[in-house]
């Protein structure tokens, strides 16, 4: 009888001690309780699979065809040699190209929308249909255009008594069409993100500078550029992960026409890009152990390119 007794006082009291520790651990027990869904859901989809890939960077694995052997830096060291070294200045000279023109293309669009014209809501919505629409369509419409058999150029160029040209086997003209391409598809999203910016600064600040003589050129240059520094850096750093991400124009206008994605990337790889190969060694070459590697190298140079576009314009602002 004793014993129950002392069993129930045992029980009562640590009773007792847990809900005065969760009295005064109660918010912190509510931010957990809160934060754990999205938490599981980061770790579950972010941290596992970024942990994951990184340990098998250091595997020779072929999928279902064999279990993993560990290899150490073998899949770091074959990046260095072809086809990744063209590959990965491919995918920096598209990244460089389309950011500028985009870039520079999306604020003058932006700066001439911002005035009274009549339209301004149509031309507007007309720049930024090509952002919403599949890539997969606009990538087949625009090889139409450069088809080295019935394509509109070539069938231009025969109308004139002109050579036609076989597009696809031309490497500088495959490279240009890809940008051009790019910055077409991609200029809606900066036009946007520069009119809302544009429209954010008071028209008070143009009319002062007016009255004490500034022109059109040092209202840009010294009021509309300084107070447009924030966006601009959110627009390259989206733009240089947009740009080594780049994947679908080049697997689908590269390919010639054709469906097989291994003739993605040519003429002789002088438009493959990470991704795409990163793609190739894992789902048709079956090295995820390489295509692994890959993905951690892309990261780095993504991360590297990201911190130092962040350093260089917030030092020009803090300057400012």
């Amino acid at each position: 009888m004793s014993t129950k007794v002392g069993m129930v006082q045992v029980n009562s009291s640590l009773g007792v001690r847990l809900k005065t520790w969760c009295r005064r651990h109660r918010t912190p027990i509510e931010a957990w309780a809160i934060l754990a869904p999205i938490l599981i859901y980061f770790s579950i989809f972010f941290i596992f699979p970024v942990a994951a890939n990184l340990a098998i960077s250091f595997t020779s694995w072929r999928a279902i065809y064999d279990s993993p052997v560990w290899v150490g830096l073998a899949n770091y060291k074959a990046l260095l040699k072809p086809p990744y070294p063209l590959t990965l200045f491919n995918t920096v000279l598209f990244t460089v190209g389309i950011l500028g023109l985009q870039t520079s293309v999306a604020f003058l669009i932006a700066i001439l929308l911002n005035e009274q014209v009549a339209g301004r809501g149509l031309y507007r919505t007309l720049w930024y249909i090509p952002t919403l629409t599949s890539a997969a369509i606009t990538s087949q419409v625009f090889f139409a255009f450069i088809s080295p058999y019935d394509g509109v150029i070539n069938t231009i160029l025969k109308m004139l008594d002109q050579k036609t040209v076989l597009w696809t086997m031309q490497a500088g003209w495959m490279r240009g069409f890809i940008i051009l391409y790019s910055v077409w598809r991609g200029t809606g999203t900066p036009v946007v993100l520069f009119l809302a910016a544009l429209q954010g600064i008071h028209q008070e600040i143009y009319e002062a500078a007016m009255v004490d003589g500034a022109d059109k050129w040092r209202l840009l240059k010294d009021i509309t550029l300084p107070l447009l520094r924030p966006m601009v850096i959110f627009v390259l750093i989206t733009g240089t992960i947009s740009g080594f991400q780049i994947f679908e124009t080049v697997m689908l206008i590269t390919a010639g026409g054709q469906s097989h994605i291994m003739s993605s990337g040519g003429p002789r790889n002088m438009t493959n890009v990470m991704v795409l190969q990163i793609y190739k060694d894992a789902f048709l070459s079956t090295g995820l152990g390489k295509a692994a590697a890959g993905a951690v190298v892309t990261a780095l140079l993504l991360l590297w390119f990201t911190s130092t576009n962040m350093r260089i314009m917030s030092r020009g602002q803090v300057e400012d």
